[in-house]
C-alpha cells in the first residue's frame, strides 16, 4: 500500500484477511505433508525437505493463479475496480513476499523448533 500510495480502508483490510488465510494454508499444506511422510517412516529432516520440494509446485500454482486473477483489479480495469484495487494490491504484494517465506523459512523454523524441543526434552 505504501509503494502504491493507496490508503488503508475496508477493502485493504479484507485483503489482509484473505492474505493471512492463504499464507496459513500454504504453511499447513507443507507441514501436513511432512507429517504424513514422517509417519510413513522417513526421518524428520528428510520428510520436511521432501515435503518442501514436492509441495513447491502446488503452492506456486495457487499463488500464481491468485496473482493473475487479481491483476485486472490491481490495474483498475473494469467497472468498480477502483473500489477493490486496495484488496488486490494487498494480496498481490503480500503473496509475492510470503510465498518465499513459506517455501524457505517455514521448513527451516519447523526443523529448528523441533530440534530445540527434543533438546529440552532429553534427559540430563
Amino acid at each position: 500500500l505504501l509503494l502504491t500510495r493507496t490508503e488503508l480502508n475496508v477493502s485493504s483490510a479484507m485483503g489482509f484477511i484473505l492474505l493471512i488465510g492463504l499464507v496459513v494454508k500454504n504453511g499447513i499444506v507443507m507441514i501436513d505433508y511432512a507429517h504424513h511422510l514422517h509417519a510413513g517412516g522417513k526421518p524428520f529432516r528428510e520428510a520436511v525437505a521432501e515435503a518442501a520440494r514436492i509441495r513447491l509446485r502446488p503452492i506456486l500454482m495457487t499463488t500464481l493463479c491468485t496473482l493473475f486473477g487479481l491483476l485486472p483489479l490491481a490495474l483498475g480495469l473494469g467497472a468498480g475496480a477502483e473500489l477493490q484495487k486496495p484488496l488486490a494490491l494487498v494480496v498481490i504484494g503480500g503473496l509475492s513476499l510470503s510465498t518465499l517465506v513459506t517455501l524457505l523459512a517455514v521448513p527451516t523454523f519447523y526443523v529448528a523448533a523441533r530440534s530445540r524441543r527434543e533438546d529440552t526434552a532429553a534427559p540430563r
